[in-house]
């Protein structure tokens, strides 16, 4: 049974704390932001409120989270059902919140700590065991109200209902995705993920490459996200990976791959000189009135954007994912010359590490598809690849419908977590290029099924007829198409014009 709780205080009010407050705002959640002092905290949320993408799906839930300073924060503590600590990353300073928390937590509420990579067991000694049993990390993804992936990592002291209560809490009433985490430093997603980042970095300097070469590489036609590399790296901030990395550094000094992760020279450029990235406003891109400016990664100076010239990314894009990167990795181009420089050694690191991080591979794949935004998990695409191109053990990751885990036992695989598609409710009313779905407690789905969603003189038509005629109490407006909806139908107005029907414009234009 999932435990019920609506009183949320999030202590640290700056990028994560801010993000993670407004998030549980949006969902109805009680929420108290604290920081140090209500100035301070008011001057930090106002960031917050500033954010693009945007954190609130309403700018008016604002205003339901009460802002205030750590005395009156602690106060409010004692009333919370989940404490959650999202201050700076010093384990001292964490240890010290929590000695002012411990005695007013009431016995039964969550107490977890958003680490991007500090090991949650050194966080929890020499606190009560009531605490311990209660303590866990919770590792939500920047910005949380756009990123679902959530790592949720126990301690060996966490009580295992505590787990079982909280991973239903964060995915029925918190909209997260939750993969559970082996307690190492940067846990999986960082741990590999940041590896997977500067090593693009350090291939494409070494290489001599564009960064607009290297994103062109790594972005869909890797099946990735449009940000690519180095403008993912942007996003992420430059400050942010350094301090991750470094961090890394120290703590997994058995790891023998870690010296991928020391400061690549344009990174270690920009961050002498503050241009940490988009929140500075320049980092490896900088934005002059409508135009993109590109690092130039030798001079590590501003120049205008250069189109990439890959034409195998043309030739071979269309293909499925697995084939493309196959028959890249032959190539001879420069295409080719990144892959084996850059996607090889990064699955060989996933491979050295699996074990280590993660409890099964479907957890390791699952950050990076839900976190990272990769069609294919690293495990997923070893598989398609086939380990011995790889110069990887001749080890199957996923079978028919199962898993093998470490030890080699397969296993069924296990079930997606309980999240439904637009696809999964029924279909009420279709025709005139409209479909309407029953989404329950009276919300009703309205998607436009002509290609690429677009409208027309008559599914506008026939929308006010429905809506006149039986008016849904809530109406969701969707989209089943690969796009949302790419505008009125154009054609119609090119017809329109040839027959000089002006009136036929006006009248659609007004009826829309």
């Amino acid at each position: 049974m999932t435990p019920r709780i609506r009183r949320v205080c999030v202590f640290g009010a700056g990028t994560m704390g801010g993000g993670i407050a407004a998030h549980l705002a949006n969902l109805g959640f009680e929420v108290v932001l604290v920081d140090q002092t209500e100035e301070s905290c008011r001057s930090a949320f106002e960031r917050t409120r500033q954010a693009r993408p945007p954190h609130f799906l309403l700018p008016s839930t604002a205003e339901t989270i009460r802002l205030t300073g750590l005395d009156e924060g602690l106060d409010a503590a004692r009333t919370a059902d989940w404490v959650l600590e999202a201050i700076i990353e010093k384990p001292e300073a964490k240890r010290q919140l929590y000695v002012r928390l411990e005695p007013v937590l009431r016995a039964e509420a969550f107490i977890s700590t958003n680490t991007s990579g500090l090991e949650i067991g050194m966080l929890k000694e020499g606190f009560s065991d009531s605490f311990r049993r209660r303590f866990l990390g919770t590792h939500f993804f920047n910005p949380p109200r756009h990123l679902k992936l959530l790592e949720l990592i126990p301690t060996e002291e966490t009580a295992p209902e505590v787990v079982a209560s909280m991973t239903r809490l964060l995915e029925d009433q918190v909209a997260r995705r939750v993969v559970p985490a082996k307690d190492t430093p940067g846990f999986i997603a960082n741990r590999f993920g940041m590896w997977s980042m500067f090593r693009a970095t350090h291939v494409a300097e070494r290489l001599d490459m564009t960064i607009e070469e290297v994103d062109a590489i790594t972005g869909p036609f890797l099946g990735r996200p449009k940000t690519g590399s180095f403008r993912l790296n942007d996003v992420v901030g430059l400050d942010i990976m350094a301090d991750i990395a470094a961090n890394l550094l120290v703590r997994c000094q058995a790891d023998s791959h870690t010296g991928t992760l020391r400061n690549p020279r344009s990174l270690q450029t920009l961050l002498d000189r503050g241009w940490i990235g988009n929140k500075a406003g320049q980092g490896y891109t900088r934005k002059e009135g409508r135009e993109f400016l590109s690092l130039d990664l030798k001079t590590c100076s501003y120049r205008n954007r250069i189109e990439p010239e890959l034409p195998l990314l043309a030739e071979i894009g269309r293909l499925p994912l697995a084939e493309r990167i196959g028959r890249a990795l032959d190539s001879p181009d420069r295409v080719g010359d990144f892959l084996r420089e850059y996607l090889v050694p990064t699955l060989r690191y996933a491979e050295a590490v699996r074990e280590e991080i993660s409890h099964n591979v479907l957890d390791f794949d699952r950050v990076m598809q839900w976190g990272f935004g990769w069609q294919m998990g690293p495990f997923a695409l070893i598989d398609a690849l086939g380990p011995e191109r790889l110069d990887l053990p001749p080890r199957q990751n996923f079978g028919a419908g199962t898993l093998f885990l470490h030890t080699g036992q397969e296993v069924p695989l296990p079930a997606e977590p309980e999240y439904r598609t637009h696809a999964d409710f029924p279909i009420v009313d279709e025709g005139d290029g409209l479909r309407f779905r029953d989404l329950g407690d009276g919300v009703t789905w309205l998607a436009v099924t002509r290609k690429m969603g677009t409208w027309s003189p008559e599914s506008v038509s026939a929308l006010a007829s429905r809506l006149e005629s039986a008016p849904p109490a809530r109406l969701v407006l969707g989209g089943e198409d690969r796009v949302f909806s790419a505008g009125f139908d154009l054609r119609f107005f090119l017809e329109a014009i040839v027959a000089k029907d002006w009136a036929a414009i006006d009248s659609a234009i007004l009826a829309f």
